[in-house]
């Protein structure tokens, strides 16, 4: 080949290589394009049964950083009084202010999360998408997967269609829609679905932001389907437990599946609150959960389980420290069984535990344990050293 061959070729490969990426970038922006108009079609068809919901009244609960609880020691340890008390799970404070929440049903029903009725309002009302405002009755709450239920007088709303659980996947787009900022279009943040089967197989997790202005607000797909209702949820107990995540990328949506089940029994008016064992537990041991003190009455009491048997698994988990039990049930509410299997010497007895509210639990019995007697006297030499982990 001659050198004027040559040239002629490096120039073609050079005009080419300058061509092919632009025409990269073009077919880019067509697809930035298009799924801007997704985004856009889906949030339409959702924004008409996404509303608002307001609350006025009620105080704040005592449960900031620096404060210390009635019933729990400087070093906040709970005392007798206090070690089966509910807490709010954060020192986030809050105030009064339009939330989220959708429309569950065409006669009336609005699903919000009970995040937006932590102060127990005086007056609740909603606004719908086409601003008509109807005062709200709260019918009831589930305070473990952070639901609640509200009544208004209308019909023949719009309701959500719901993305099949089975369909739903990792890495797919997810929409998170609110109305906490005013206005009439809803807010809206745009991730992925980053994992399924969260919080025990309550909740759908995704890396869009979520706040508390759209926390019972929906989390939606492409196609305006809703994938789940945005709530605050963590792996430990409390009505505010999770606010701190938000803004996080790590965000919780419960799917119809679960809140379908959630929502027939707060129809009735049955709220759902935090499900105690009664237990206080000695975390000196190491191998499993060694019970220090036992709640009279409690649910482990009526089962006869006491001082100085342990607890080596939770609903087929294997328990060594608080972190796995709380783990196991932590999203049980009171009223709901778990399976525990409770260690007395060489003998493992398994016990179906029917979880109590704290109202329903007696005052800490110290007993002597069911031990031998060389462990009996390290428990007699021990028993002044308070120990002891947070009641579950």
């Amino acid at each position: 080949m001659t050198a004027a061959g040559k040239w002629v070729v490096l120039t073609s490969l050079a005009v080419l290589s300058h061509c092919v990426p632009a025409r990269a970038d073009h077919d880019s922006l067509e697809v930035r394009f298009a799924l801007q108009e997704m985004i856009h079609q889906a949030v339409g068809r959702a924004s008409a049964w996404t509303v608002t919901v307001e609350t006025i009244g009620g105080a704040q609960q005592r449960d900031a950083v620096g404060d210390i609880l009635e019933g729990f020691r400087d070093d906040g340890t709970p005392t007798d009084e206090g070690a089966f008390q509910d807490t709010m799970g954060s020192s986030f404070l809050v105030a009064d202010g339009p939330t989220t929440g959708i429309i569950y049903e065409p006669d009336g029903w609005i699903l919000t999360s009970s995040f937006n009725f932590v102060r127990d309002p005086s007056h609740v009302t909603v606004r719908l998408a086409d601003g008509r405002q109807f005062v709200a009755d709260l019918v009831a709450r589930d305070r473990v997967r952070k639901l609640a239920l509200l009544k208004i007088d209308a019909a023949d709303l719009p309701t959500p269609q719901w993305s099949e659980a089975s369909g739903i996947r990792v890495g797919q787009t997810a929409i998170a829609l609110g109305r906490g900022f005013g206005g009439t279009q809803p807010s809206v943040t745009v991730g992925i679905v980053s994992a399924l089967g969260r919080m025990l197989g309550n909740a759908v997790q995704t890396d869009a932001k979520l706040s508390p202005a759209n926390y019972g607000g929906p989390l939606i797909d492409l196609d305006g389907r809703c994938l789940g209702i945005c709530v605050p949820m963590a792996q430990r107990p409390g009505d505010l437990a999770g606010v701190e995540l938000y803004d996080a990328g790590v965000g919780f949506a419960l799917h119809d599946q679960r809140v379908r089940e959630i929502v027939q029994e707060l129809k009735t008016g049955k709220s759902f609150d935090r499900g105690w064992l009664g237990v206080q537990i000695d975390n000196r041991y190491r191998e499993a959960l060694k019970i220090s003190s036992v709640a009279n009455p409690s649910p482990v009491w009526e089962l006869g389980i006491r001082v100085g048997d342990l607890i080596t698994q939770a609903n087929g988990n294997e328990i060594r420290n608080i972190g796995h039990l709380r783990k196991a049930i932590y999203m049980v509410p009171a009223g709901e069984p778990v399976w525990i299997v409770v260690r007395r010497g060489d003998l493992d007895s398994c016990y179906e535990v029917v979880l109590a509210g704290s109202r329903e639990l007696g005052p800490l019995e110290q007993g002597l344990p069911n031990v031998g007697l060389k462990d009996l006297m390290k428990y007699l030499r021990g028993r002044d050293e308070q120990w002891l982990w947070r009641a579950m």
